[in-house]
């Protein structure tokens, strides 16, 4: 009886495992019922259009273009089959979600129905992903068959608001990327797409009633790379539209406003003498400003047709509304108890504004600060807790916090990674998101309309380089947004995955290759010999190395155990995933009396920033230089590092070279002072050399060799102060500065 379970187990398992090759969906389907057979693609196939809806017409040009470049495939749109392959499309009222699609194949028929032209275009996106994936390049040769396996699929959002923004304040991007992302975003059933056109580097809108906007350039940001016309904006919205695609345009104020107020300084806050106070980067929350911000909303209004209007919200210092007579004047008058209910006062008036314009209010979560505006939506991005903090106030929510949807971060531990913002989020992370809180009510929740992920782009100067940040975590946010929670499965999504990429591969876009993180790690065995490993969670694929510069193949070395090093040798290392070779690194390991021996550390790192490990420390590899958060850096914060390198037995050496981040930009700063100390029973140490570094002019790595003479010790003691306080006028000023340390090498 075990045996006959054994198989049927293994049966089911094989059966589901075939169901996920032969129907690659991504997002993945709510219900997929598989069927043998498949719908062939050829002359014969014609589209039945039931719906009489022109917005239909537009929903299924995506396959009909895709059949007619890949294929040469007419796919006509006719009233009835007579004797030809139908793909049947009807929409059906009696179908409960907007969004939601059904498909029926058979070897002689396809019928697609929706409750609106939404559910056929999200119908139309699976199809594509169940065609071979070159339908993605341009006509094949004859003998190509194109296939649609048979098979029921019923499909329907988990959430209405699913979506991606992009900033193109920092760095302009032009229009024609712009339609290449929105396409990418389409094929992934992303409905939303939140411009972020202005900010403090440049205010990209143009404003025919204050011309003078988006010509300024910021002090922030001393060149203007460009702006949007506004009938570029009315092309690219029609261009959104025609897939499905809202977009979801922000003006950011009061903050983020220096090159605004660059171009108007009049809006700014000024002292009694009528000069503009320093360091502002806040409109005046005055009623000159609020309306200069309403005439230039009503111009955003008159392009975007979107239901929701972005102001921002966030991040706004008000160190100049303090010591603005203006200010002070408007919180006493109306009887408010400080600048974040000035500031609430302010957005309140601006929501009216766009409330009688027939409008909806986004803020960021700092909205909620003094006093939320009373039908304003809130994007959370400093917690998941607020934006559940706003359900809990029966106020809509839009879930993208920095914990799990930003994409300016790091996505690999690799220091070799294009500079990005010194946060860390990988494709399992933000695959892992669940925008509900766990504390929220099932009527509470009701109010979560979605996930959103965020690109900014001050690492970010160009398309490819934004296509890079955004896939394929961007592939997964759509899956959060899109499938059941209890559907999610990483190992499932990665197998559909891998055939998504091919087709971005067809398609030109420049993604990650991050799947699973290789990491190294290097130790001393019996003889004192250094051992290299290599280790990836990657389900036992294999690892494939070289150590003499050129890019891993499967043609390359086989990693099966640890590789023995007797010198200082680069190494390039990749695994692979369903053929394809991914996650490659490049790593230096350098040798020297340290490397391989494990420290023992007085003060432990901050969690946060501790994912190296100990043995981080005298692995032989270096951080990267432009990043202090991957796992070569090890971080803290108020404390001081001490730990004690110790040998086997005594060792000779002369020098010891010391690696410190500093940049005051994060709060990150070099040490006070480091001491090196020596003993030879682990309780008495020496002082061998003590150093008082001076701030560096530039941020970035701070190496500090010290001299130690000629030495033979067991035990070998580093100690490094941390700075302490920041210091004034200085970013974090009056904060407790961090210091960041990473390899130790003693020679």
């Amino acid at each position: 009886m075990k045996k006959q379970l054994l198989i049927l187990w293994c049966l089911l398992c094989s059966g589901t495992i075939l169901a996920q090759n032969r129907y690659p969906i991504i997002p993945q389907p709510q219900k997929i019922i598989p069927q043998n057979g498949s719908f062939e693609l050829n002359k014969q196939v014609v589209i039945v259009d039931k719906t009489h809806n022109p917005q239909t017409l537009v929903a299924l040009q995506p396959l009909k273009d895709k059949c007619r470049l890949a294929a040469g495939l007419a796919l006509p749109i006719v009233s009835k089959a007579k004797g030809k392959k139908p793909i049947e499309v009807m929409l059906d009222n009696k179908m409960t979600q907007a969004e939601g699609y059904k498909l029926s194949i058979t070897p002689q028929r396809i019928q697609l129905k929706a409750k609106t032209p939404a559910g056929i275009f999200y119908g139309v996106q699976s199809l594509l992903q169940l065609l071979p994936t070159d339908i993605e390049q341009k006509i094949r040769a004859n003998d190509t068959q194109w296939t649609i396996p048979c098979g029921t699929i019923e499909d329907e959002p988990r959430f209405g608001y699913r979506g991606i923004m992009l900033d193109v304040s920092r760095h302009f991007m032009p229009v024609d990327f712009l339609k290449k992302y929105i396409d990418e975003l389409a094929a992934l059933k992303i409905n939303r797409f939140h411009w972020h056109l202005t900010d403090g580097q440049a205010f990209r809108f143009e404003s025919k009633k204050y011309p003078l906007l988006h010509t300024a350039k910021s002090p922030q940001w001393p060149t203007n790379e460009g702006f949007y016309t506004q009938e570029q904006m009315r092309e690219l919205v029609k261009y959104a539209q025609d897939r499905f695609i809202t977009i979801i345009p922000e003006v950011d104020v009061p903050g983020h406003s220096q090159a605004a107020l660059v171009a108007y300084p009049q809006y700014a806050c000024q002292d009694s003498t009528g000069k503009q106070l320093l360091f502002q980067g806040e409109f005046c929350p005055k009623p000159e400003s609020a309306q200069f911000i309403a005439d230039i909303l009503d111009e955003v209004i008159s392009i975007f047709p979107s239901e929701y209007i972005h102001i921002g919200g966030d991040e706004a210092s008000k160190v100049a509304w303090h010591k603005c007579p203006v200010c002070r004047k408007t919180t006493q008058d109306l009887g408010l108890k400080n600048v974040d209910e000035l500031q609430s006062n302010f957005i309140k008036t601006l929501e009216k504004h766009l409330n009688s314009r027939g409008r909806k209010m986004i803020g960021w979560d700092e909205i909620l600060e003094g006093g939320l505006a009373p039908n304003a939506t809130v994007m959370a991005w400093r917690s998941l807790e607020s934006g559940g903090e706003a359900a809990k106030m029966k106020h809509n929510a839009i879930m993208s916090p920095t914990s799990h949807c930003y994409l300016d971060y790091y996505q690999s531990e690799d220091p070799n990674e294009p500079l990005a913002f010194a946060g860390f989020i990988n494709l399992p992370k933000i695959y892992s998101f669940e925008p509900i809180p766990e504390n929220l009510t099932a009527e509470e929740a009701k109010y979560v309309l979605g996930p959103q992920a965020n690109l900014w782009t001050e690492q970010v100067p160009v398309g490819g380089h934004a296509e890079y940040m955004t896939f394929p975590r961007g592939v997964a946010l759509a899956e959060v947004g899109w499938s059941k929670k209890e559907d999610r499965n990483y190992a499932n999504f990665l197998d559909r995955l891998s055939s998504y990429l091919t087709r971005m591969d067809y398609r030109s876009v420049n993604y990650a290759k991050h799947f699973f993180e290789i990491k190294t790690q290097t130790s001393r065995d019996a003889n004192q010999r250094i051992n290299l490993s290599l280790l990836c969670d990657n389900n036992g694929a294999p690892i494939y190395y070289t150590t003499d510069g050129s890019t891993p193949m499967q043609q390359s070395n086989l990693y099966t155990g640890p590789i023995l090093i007797s010198q200082t040798t680069n190494i390039k290392a990749a695994t692979v995933m369903k053929g394809r070779m991914v996650d490659e690194i490049t790593r230096t390991i350098s040798i020297n009396k340290a490397t391989g021996v494990q420290m023992e550390l007085t003060t432990l790192p901050s969690k946060k920033y501790f994912r190296g490990g100990i043995g981080a420390i005298t692995n032989g590899t270096f951080g990267g230089n432009g990043r202090f958060n991957d796992e070569e850096w090890l971080g803290w914060n108020d404390q001081d590092f001490e730990g004690v390198i110790k040998w086997n037995q005594a060792t000779d050496f002369s020098k010891i070279t010391l690696r410190f981040f500093h940049k005051p930009s994060s709060w990150v700063w070099m040490p006070k002072s480091v001491s090196v100390l020596a003993s030879n029973d682990g309780v008495n140490y020496t002082p061998l050399a003590t150093v008082n570094p001076s701030v560096p002019a530039q941020e970035g790595v701070l190496t500090i060799p010290m001299s130690l003479g000629n030495q033979q010790y067991k035990f070998l003691k580093i100690k490094a102060q941390a700075y302490g306080t920041i210091p004034a006028n200085m970013t974090g000023a009056g904060d407790k500065a961090w210091l960041f340390v990473d390899e130790v090498v003693v020679e």
